[in-house]
């Protein structure tokens, strides 16, 4: 039995399978209920999730705790890339970025160009003014 929630760190995990799925590195605590939201395992079974990536297993997950944490439900296979249904969106937001860059550096140089121009005819009319002089 559990007596401190640190001593869930370093603890094997396993899925509903038996599969080691890696040790706990750390906890994610919600500080206003104080709460166990999740635990984080770094470097988890490649087997399971994609490149080995760091994840956060919801503690809603967890079937028990003793010896080892079995969970109750772990998915087959953890992507850890861009799903191919947001990839239009994350496309559609990057030409969005693009437009917005390129209206904003036409805008600067449209200013620019006027600055130039004012300081031209800024420079124009006090020469004009040095002359009469």
């Amino acid at each position: 039995m559990l007596t401190e929630i640190s001593e869930l760190i370093g603890m094997e995990v396993y899925t509903d399978n038996a599969i080691a799925l890696g040790n706990v590195d750390d906890l994610v605590i919600e500080t206003d209920t104080q709460k166990i939201e999740g635990l984080f395992v770094n470097n988890p079974n490649p087997l399971l999730v994609e490149h080995s990536r760091s994840i956060s297993v919801p503690y809603r997950w967890i079937h028990s705790v003793g010896d080892v944490i079995i969970l109750k439900y772990f998915p087959k296979f953890v992507r850890t890339e861009a799903s191919p249904d947001r990839v239009p969106k994350i496309r559609k937001i990057k030409e969005e970025v693009k437009h917005a860059a390129h209206v904003a550096e036409e805008k600067l140089i449209h200013a620019e160009k006027a600055a130039v121009a004012k300081i031209k005819e800024e420079g124009k009319k006090l020469a004009d003014e040095i002359k009469e002089l």
